[in-house]
């Protein structure tokens, strides 16, 4: 049962107290977060003084007291009603008087339908909403607030590289004037210069105009301007969740925008049966005292009145109104339920994009990072030639173009993973525990409800790994393109395009001496004794015999051209009843292992499914096992390797001498 919150005493006043003690940092304080972590000072700021969250805290104070409103209907009411006025008329034996009358009138709820319990058990409710809002509004202002410490740092560094660009022009300018001064360099020379001296200032006021915006962007959400020679943020990056299955499991436990849509459907199933009670009789305990000094007649004389009782009202009829009310409760619960999987699909995007930008951008910046080392060395070496004459004014202008271009991409790569981590955090509802913000101001969800709400969130949104998604198509497609090769390197006749029986000349693909057009198993493997259909010999004494049964990439079908192999397998464990067979799957080293042994499982299955059911042998004489990866004939991805490698074997046992021998495909 959830806990009759009541914040309007000491924990009320508690509250106010730490939202107080946001607003009233001591400037030493502040100087303290600024070095130590500049991101929890920009976060605390704007929490403390932005207009949203401080909307967000109101409506949550706001909801408390609706809690104790709904409460109010499990108690008395006491009701006192005094009269005293002048009455003229024209019969009796006064016409004209002075009437006074009192009345006290208590009534007590003894049962409304459940009225009374289901609004508070839904203002106990929308009080967890507005808690969660007001969690996902620090949330997210916390992500502004840092985001924009952020750029104003990339653009105070961006502003750097422009101007130190715009100096070295500058200095070749100079040096390019005096030459031409001097007869020695070409007007041309000077042009090119120029134009370039104005690129690069032109890179200067871009770079100091985007610092304007973002400045501006920080009062708007910090509320102060940002102050000079910024400490650099430093993230922790144990914080980065090794998948991004892990990251949405830690999003759904913790993401404020998650919980406050199911807390609402809640509150919508509560406030439907609510609607419910109108279909209920409502019992009133009622107690009433009057009295009056003149009664009906205008006799001066006092009377009283006095009664107890049991009061039973029960609606019978009200123009369907009840039945509307109900009805449309039962569509806000479907509402909220919509709304809850439409903050699934939100987060799952959100999160997988902002997870997704870290990895890219984690693998771009050491490229990035060699790079700028690389061109900022070129850009030394170029212009050293060019002051010997080996170089031409060109290259060296080329050369410093590519440094600051490097330069700034790189800068650039590394705030925006800072950022994307930041995203990624705010998410999964881990930023403010991260950046060591209002953990301690905000009151627990334990203080609020005895019963947290439990859900199963693999049930309610299940994830999807894009990335991981994309990388297998492509993996899938790339295999598909070399299966051609592999095929060819197997002596594997193509079974996409069948041999013309027309054909003059004489075509052997699987090479076991018996032509294509009367190969009853196509894809024999060389070295395999054959009989006159092309099909695997067997005998008594057979110790080692390959069969062949490809399989299309990323497929465990086995083909009806390929049928025949397996039948010549049962036929033989028909004729000698005292052997077992063990289907072994083998896979290519390429691509993901546990992935690829799952695969080779599936394949043996295949083959041994088909012994089975298909050519009648007993379940208990065979076996299916994939080894996946895991014993290679050839230790290497290439076509040849993976031609060797991807494979079915059937080991044969004899079980009354313990000798085995094996049969393998490729």
């Amino acid at each position: 049962m959830a806990k009759k919150t009541n914040f309007t005493g000491t924990r009320l006043t508690t509250l106010i107290g730490l939202v107080l003690a946001i607003n009233g940092f001591t400037p030493h304080l502040h100087a303290e977060q600024t070095s130590l972590m500049p991101l929890t000072y920009v976060a605390d700021k704007a929490i403390a003084s932005n207009p949203e969250v401080q909307q967000a805290w109101h409506a949550f104070k706001a909801s408390v007291y609706g809690i104790d409103a709904a409460q109010s209907g499990y108690l008395p009411t006491l009701d006192a009603s005094i009269s005293a006025g002048y009455e003229k008329r024209n019969y009796g034996v006064e016409d004209e008087y002075n009437r006074n009358t009192a009345e006290l009138t208590l009534r007590q709820m003894l049962y409304d339908g459940f009225q009374t319990s289901n609004t508070v058990k839904r203002f106990e409710r929308i009080q967890l909403i507005r808690y969660f809002e007001m969690l996902s509004q620090a949330e997210q202002t916390a992500l502004q607030a840092s985001v924009a410490y952020l750029d104003v740092q990339k653009f105070t560094t961006l502003v750097e590289l422009a101007q130190k660009n715009l100096q070295e022009h500058e200095s070749v300018y100079q040096q390019i004037e005096q030459s031409v001064s001097a007869g020695v360099a070409r007007a041309a020379d000077l042009e090119q210069i120029s134009g370039r001296l104005s690129l690069a200032q032109s890179n200067v006021m871009t770079e100091y105009a985007n610092l304007h915006d973002v400045s501006a962007r920080y009062l708007r959400i910090v509320g102060e301007l940002p102050q000079q020679d910024t400490v650099a943020a430093k993230l922790n990056e144990d914080s980065i969740p090794i998948s991004i299955n892990q990251a949405l499991d830690i999003a759904y436990k913790n993401s404020p925008n998650f919980y406050a849509s199911l807390y609402n459907i809640e509150a919508q199933q509560a406030n439907a049966q609510s609607q419910k009670s109108a279909f209920h009789p409502k019992v009133d305990l009622s107690a009433r005292y009057g009295s009056q000094d003149r009664d009906e007649l205008g006799f001066n004389q006092t009377r009283t009145e006095a009664r107890v009782g049991i009061d039973v009202r029960y609606n019978l009829y009200n123009g369907g109104l009840d039945s509307a009310n109900l009805e449309q409760a039962y569509q806000e619960v479907n509402i909220a339920k919509y709304q809850r999987d439409q903050s699934c699909i939100e987060i799952r995007q959100n999160l997988q994009v902002a997870y997704n930008n870290v990895k890219v951008l984690e693998s771009k910046l050491p490229a990035l990072d060699q790079h700028r080392r690389s061109s900022d060395k070129v850009k030394v070496a170029y212009k050293d030639q060019f002051d010997i004459g080996q170089r031409t004014l060109l290259d060296v202008l080329d050369a410093e173009n590519e440094s600051f271009q490097s330069n700034r991409s790189y800068t650039v790569a590394l705030y925006e993973r800072q950022s994307a981590i930041l995203a990624m955090l705010a998410e999964m509802g881990k930023l403010l525990p991260t950046l060591n913000v209002t953990s301690d101001k905000f009151p627990k969800i334990t203080e609020l409800t005895d019963d947290a709400i439990a859900h199963n969130a693999e049930f309610i949104c299940p994830k999807y790994d894009v990335a991981a998604t994309i990388n297998r198509q492509a993996f899938l497609q790339k295999k598909a393109q070399q299966d051609n090769a592999y095929m060819s390197m197997t002596a594997m006749p193509s079974y996409l395009n069948a041999p013309s029986l027309n054909s003059n000349t004489f075509s052997d693909d699987d090479n076991d001496g018996v032509a294509n057009e009367q190969d009853d198993c196509p894809s024999t493997p060389t070295l395999t004794e054959v009989d006159e259909k092309g099909c695997t010999k067997y005998n008594s004494n057979t110790s080692n015999v390959e069969i062949g049964i490809p399989f299309v990439a990323d497929s465990s079908v086995v083909r009806p051209e390929y049928l025949q192999e397996i039948a010549r397998l049962a036929d033989f464990l028909k004729s000698h009843p005292s052997k077992n067979v063990e289907i072994q799957g083998h896979a290519s080293l390429e691509g993901p292992a546990p992935y690829n042994k799952k695969l080779s499982e599936k394949r043996a299955f295949s083959v041994a499914e088909i012994l089975i059911q298909q050519y009648g042998v007993l379940p208990k004489r065979v076996k299916s096992l994939g080894y996946g990866v895991d014993k290679p004939r050839i230790n290497e991805i290439s076509v040849r390797a993976n031609a060797a490698n991807r494979r079915i074997e059937a080991v044969i046992t004899d079980t009354e001498t313990g000798n085995s021998f094996a049969a393998a495909s490729s």
